[in-house]
């Protein structure tokens, strides 16, 4: 007899749970991909993340070709896809991958009901729901004390799957991204390869150069990140397989340990949002502070000027600006501007949190919600464990500390690239020579600050403050 399993986001076969766990059992496997194409037509996704979802699936499919197995292919409604092949294999059970969010929840829930035996397994992640749990049985909402026990905490190591077949059924071809209704933006530089091979030549880069992790990280202008984010978003590699080189990396150098640590505090934050998404999913639309709730933002609709400069990059704060050209042109930002624009986005021009969720979930190629939605709150200060209120931070100190010479702002704002060093974080302050000298003039060539930083900061703390009292 044979099983189903339902591909989802783990899309490789090494170490795939579901996969492993249902080839210890039967012989023939069905692996099945559900193409939901109204899912396409209402969800807020952009390009970058549709692109490597799609090339990823392709290659999955060519791998598994390579080893004469296949992924079946079916487009439509996952409940009435799923309904149908049972019928035509009368497979004797389904396996899958779980997922967190209030929409995998919703759609998995009816899958439960089938009149067919299923399981599901934990793969995203390394511990899920409410496998950390404080003293008193509750969910954490300080990472601090989630981390020590994430930490201590005994960890899965890789799997292969055992052999198995793959019976040959009626497969659809996977749609194009233009029938999907994407195309490419203009001037996009795409920089990635969403394949296993490619997330593990990621990997291997990575390596080299992780136990300087924690020192080179927040610089902006050093390649220094792993860039692993999209591969784990779309399972072309495993948080297991990730998180075990590190530590073989760790065996091999006991006495500089604190890059990789610093690297594997990052998965453990990744599990901390998962959790937190699902233990309180209410923060997708609220503040999880409900002391904030009641803040007043401004709609993308009604501060549409500066709505328009932030995310085009164009609000004359060259840190700031950089960042956002840098998303617009390749779906991907370094984590310290992340933070930034957010701050900025926030306590500068007090945009709405839910409106810069949804920009940055059509424009991230790694876009997660767990992690976007943590991410957003912490800056916002109004999430778990979020920056406080009053820690506001300074775009153009940030830019002078990470990014000191100005190599990044250049990269991505080549209006810049002639700007002497000593004015190329604020360059509204050259004089008409220096403008003339470096060919930009400010106000036509690259924009004046929209908002004086130290007033909105202010004003912004006493907004914040108002609510509380």
């Amino acid at each position: 007899m044979s099983a189903i399993v339902w591909i989802r986001r783990s899309l490789r076969e090494y170490d795939n749970t579901a996969l492993v766990e249902a080839s210890k059992k039967h012989e023939n496997l069905i692996p099945l991909y559900i193409v939901d194409d109204k899912y396409f037509q209402k969800a807020s996704l952009g390009y970058p993340r549709v692109k490597f979802w799609h090339s990823a699936l392709q290659n999955f499919k060519r791998q598994l070709k390579e080893k004469e197995k296949d992924i079946i292919v079916r487009k439509g409604n996952p409940v009435e896809e799923l309904n149908k092949i049972i019928e035509e294999t009368s497979a004797e059970k389904l396996y899958f991958n779980r997922d967190y969010s209030p929409y995998s929840r919703k759609r998995d829930k009816k899958i439960q009901e089938f009149d067919l035996e299923t399981e599901s397994f934990k793969d995203l992640v390394m511990f899920e729901k409410e496998e950390i749990l404080s003293n008193s049985g509750s969910p954490y909402k300080t990472y601090t004390y989630y981390a020590k026990k994430w930490f201590n905490k005994d960890k899965d190591r890789p799997q292969k799957p055992q052999k198995y077949n793959v019976p040959e059924l009626e497969s659809e071809e996977i749609p194009s991204l233009k029938e999907l209704g994407f195309e490419i933006p203009e001037n996009f530089e795409w920089e990635w390869n969403p394949s296993r091979e490619g997330g593990m030549k990621r990997l291997s880069l990575f390596k080299q150069k992780i136990l300087d992790y924690d020192s080179d990280r927040d610089y902006a202008w050093k390649d220094a990140t792993s860039k692993l984010s999209p591969h784990l978003k779309f399972g072309t590699v495993s948080i297991r397989e990730v998180f075990w080189e590190t530590e073989r990396i760790k065996a091999k150098n006991p006495d500089n340990l604190s890059g990789i640590k610093t690297w594997q505090e990052e998965l453990a934050w990744r599990d901390f949002y998962f959790q937190m998404l699902y233990n309180f999913p209410e923060s997708g639309e609220k503040a999880l502070q409900k002391q904030f709730r009641d803040l007043e933002w401004r709609s993308k609709k009604e501060a549409k000027e500066d709505w328009e400069a932030w995310k085009n990059g164009e609000t004359g704060f060259p840190f700031v600006d950089a960042g956002m050209r840098q998303l617009k042109k390749t779906g991907w930002m370094h984590n310290r501007l992340r933070m930034v624009v957010t701050s900025f986005a926030c306590k500068d021009l007090w945009l709405d949190w839910r409106d810069v969720h949804e920009f940055f979930n059509e424009n991230f190629v790694d876009a997660e919600l767990a992690s976007m939605i943590g991410g957003i709150q912490w800056a916002y200060s109004i999430g778990t464990d979020s920056q406080p209120y009053f820690r506001v931070f300074n775009p153009w100190t940030q830019g002078e500390k990470y990014d000191p010479n100005g190599e990044y702002i250049r990269r991505w704002i080549p209006e810049l690239k002639n700007v002497p060093d000593n004015h190329i974080h604020r360059p509204y302050k050259m004089s008409q020579i220096a403008e003339n000298k470096s060919d930009c003039v400010i106000g036509e060539d690259y924009p004046r600050p929209i908002v004086d930083h130290s007033e909105m900061r202010e004003k912004s703390i006493k907004k914040f403050e108002a609510v509380r009292e």
